[in-house]
């Protein structure tokens, strides 16, 4: 075997990204690096290849070229191959996309689904240290943070399949060199030459001018993110721990954390904790920098309750007094109900809400329990005292109702300030009234209204319940 096979072998063993009897899915493009790779894997596991090739329609004939290169090389190698076009042009148009993001999403997407359909557990791609130092590059040009600096990682999961990259072992000049010594041809991509993007400006003038002064910088950068990669994974490791133990709550929309917990954490602890939360919004990270983060934490610190900062794709954090609030866009209707009238007895549906009322003798109630319900979901009236119709509605300027064990009537926004409700549970809420009177701020705080005394003789009852998964369980569910 070659120094270069011997070398790709124990990285491949260092980083245990092979198992032993496991189909791979080799994504080969026809240029120097993956043809490298599928002749250094066809020596180290003979048999488990299966070579897949996405044809991106961007290059015309030359497209077809490669298509028809990698075919034939298949074809020499005895191996099986899979080949897909994909209208990258159509798709980042459709999707308001960059052309280069659009073809990474549906060569990820087809590469998954080659895979599946020929059971490989995973998908290799020929990713070198010079593919590296340009990846942290373009990052710190972006302003990233220390996670960026690990790179291209040996190993992740993409659509729920492993990606590994055995080349970032070598260097662009030592795969090419490899292939010269053993008389292998490659295709070569002329738009990789195209200065007009970042990655190629890097490529093709950055690095090369600053390895006039010094020649061994992607070792060096390939060293920096070995050292980043093994500070990363400390602090994913704490991250994940103080997920646990800052998160409130979360919907598909929104995820609430507590504030003090929050601030209590190491600060590369909560920018992970924050690119975490996104990342389970949906949310893309490719237009947050280290400042951005850095931006929440200070706004998360200092800002006063009930103020917003807008981030990037529209995310928006809310402080509160004792939590804050990450949530993402979600798409506005236009026929959201602003009022409805509930049945009584039954269920009816209201905003994010199920809302069940039934009648009860109080009898079969304990009287004690009631009066010390705890639950903010569950609320009982004398129901002699409701004068029907039962609605369940949004707050109105103005409204004002009569707070459990106060005497008087105090308006709603006052009552919510003084009890420290913060902006995001302030409009989550919503009123339950008769014809004449609010019985209940949900989930907030029950009126005086309809309280049931000695003489009280048929129950309302009434519960709220959210109709969208809140639990932290779904929030680690990947």
């Amino acid at each position: 075997m070659q120094d270069i096979e011997h070398k790709t072998a124990a990285f491949i063993k260092q980083h245990n990204l092979l198992p032993a009897n496991c189909n791979v899915l080799l994504a080969v493009s026809g240029g120097a690096d993956s043809v490298a790779l599928l002749y250094i894997l066809n020596k180290l596991i003979p048999n488990a290849i299966h070579i897949g090739h996405i044809n991106h329609q961007l290059r015309g004939s030359d497209s077809l070229k490669d298509q028809e290169f990698v075919k034939s090389l298949a074809k020499k190698l005895n191996l099986p191959v899979t080949i897909e076009s994909i209208d990258v042009k159509t798709y980042a148009k459709e999707n308001k996309l960059s052309t280069e993001t659009a073809a990474r999403k549906l060569r990820l997407d087809v590469l998954s689904r080659i895979a599946d359909k020929n059971n490989c557990r995973f998908i290799a791609t020929a990713h070198h240290k010079n593919d590296n130092a340009e990846t942290v590059i373009h990052r710190i040009l972006r302003g990233t943070g220390f996670k960026g600096l690990t790179g291209i990682r040996p190993m992740t999961t993409i659509n729920g399949k492993k990606f590994i990259r055995p080349l970032l072992c070598l260097s662009r000049r030592q795969i090419e060199e490899y292939l010269k010594s053993q008389n292998i041809p490659w295709q070569t991509d002329h738009t990789n030459i195209d200065c007009r993007f970042t990655r190629n400006r890097i490529r093709h003038q950055l690095l090369p001018y600053l390895e006039e002064s010094t020649p061994n910088l992607v070792e060096i950068v390939s060293s920096l993110s070995q050292h980043s990669a093994i500070l990363t994974d400390n602090i994913e490791t704490c991250a994940r721990t103080a997920v646990q133990t800052c998160l409130i709550s979360k919907d598909n929309t929104q995820t609430t954390l507590d504030l003090n917990k929050f601030l209590n954490q190491p600060q590369p602890v909560q920018v992970e904790l924050i690119q975490t939360v996104l990342t389970q919004l949906g949310c893309g990270l490719q237009k947050f920098t280290f400042e951005h983060y850095q931006k929440i934490i200070d706004f998360a610190k200092t800002s006063q309750s009930g103020k917003t900062l807008t981030m990037p794709g529209k995310i928006k954090i809310t402080k509160g007094y004792d939590k804050f609030f990450i949530t993402a866009p979600s798409q506005k209707t236009d026929n959201v109900q602003k009022e409805i009238v509930l049945s009584i007895p039954g269920k009816s549906s209201f905003a994010n809400w199920q809302i069940e009322t039934e009648i009860l003798p109080i009898d079969s109630l304990d009287i004690k329990t009631v009066k010390n319900n705890t639950n903010d979901f569950v609320q009982w009236f004398d129901f002699q005292q409701i004068k029907p119709p039962l609605v369940a509605r949004f707050r109105h300027q103005g409204d004002r109702f009569k707070p459990f064990g106060l005497e008087k009537s105090k308006k709603i926004g006052k009552f919510l300030t003084s009890e420290k409700i913060d902006l995001n549970s302030r409009k989550k809420a919503f009123l339950i009234s008769d014809s004449e009177k609010i019985l209940w701020l949900v989930p907030i705080r029950r009126s005086s209204e309809a309280a049931i005394t000695d003489k009280s003789r048929t129950l309302l009852q009434i519960k709220a319940k959210k109709t969208f998964i809140n639990t932290v369980q779904r929030f680690f569910r990947r």
